[in-house]
């Protein structure tokens, strides 16, 4: 068997049993006289069943996509397990200090709402089969965050932006590897997360509060996370900026849709 026979037999492994039969059969129909008419209906014939192997080829192609990405959700989800850990303990340190970074009243019922808000993603990323890279973190100003109200908020400032801009790359890298819904759950956290933000800009009395107009895409994939909250000076835990995760609870009087 020569080169191009094998290349022939390659060629139609792919191609449907039908779209083989009706070739063959207009093939031989070539050899015999026929109307025009007839002719016509037998090209139509063939190309219907090729068109229904292309489909079939482009569904196995999209399952096959979607298995592959299988082998990497782990990953991903335990980065977010991680990031959501680390703000679960941001969120707590801020409520337990909240008299010292001058936070009272509705803005102490946020930051309470957050937390728990913060917990109910890090259950999402435990129960998907995410594992926390660690439970102990750092912060870029150590323990003046939560004495210092500036710090502070230039802290959940800095992490909630960077939490939107994960979540960005979340939703591109789903829709890459052909899982709409997951890119549509990561779109569900970043609206969540935006409100955060929006928090904070409330609570520092910036103006305006909402000043967005297209959220800055600062990752080119959800998998540099780790390396740029790592630089952003949150996951250097040493003596004197070592803070532990410990969980809350998932539930807050008045916080609703806590199921993707």
């Amino acid at each position: 068997m020569d080169s191009m026979d094998i290349r022939k037999i390659k060629a139609l492994e792919g191609v449907s049993n039908e779209a083989l039969t009706a070739t063959t059969e207009l093939a031989a129909s070539l050899s015999a006289p026929m109307s025009r008419r007839r002719l016509l209906g037998a090209a139509v014939g063939v190309a219907g069943a090729a068109v229904a192997g292309t489909a079939a080829i482009l569904n196995a192609q999209a399952v096959h996509a979607e298995a592959a990405s299988a082998s990497t959700l782990t990953e991903y989800f335990s980065i977010l397990a991680t990031g959501e850990a680390l703000f679960v303990t941001f969120y707590t340190h801020a409520v337990a200090n909240h008299e010292q970074l001058g936070i009272s009243a509705d803005a102490l019922d946020a930051l309470k709402a957050i937390r728990t808000e913060e917990q109910i993603h890090l259950n999402f990323a435990l129960a998907n089969g995410g594992v926390p890279a660690t439970t102990h973190f750092s912060f870029p100003h150590g323990h003046a965050t939560f004495t210092n109200r500036s710090f502070f908020l230039a802290t959940q400032q800095l992490s909630e932006e960077l939490t939107n801009g994960a979540l960005l790359a979340w939703i591109k890298d789903m829709a890459g590897m052909g899982l709409p819904r997951l890119a549509q759950i990561g779109g569900q956290l970043m609206q969540v997360e935006g409100g955060h933000r929006i928090v904070g800009r409330v609570i520092m009395n910036a103006d305006p509060w909402d000043n967005w107009g297209f959220g800055p895409v600062v990752l080119k994939n959800f998998l540099q996370v780790p390396d740029v909250v790592k630089a952003a000076g949150f996951l250097s835990p040493r003596p004197g900026n070592d803070f532990a995760y410990h969980a809350v609870s998932s539930s807050f009087p008045g916080v609703i849709h806590t199921m993707p």
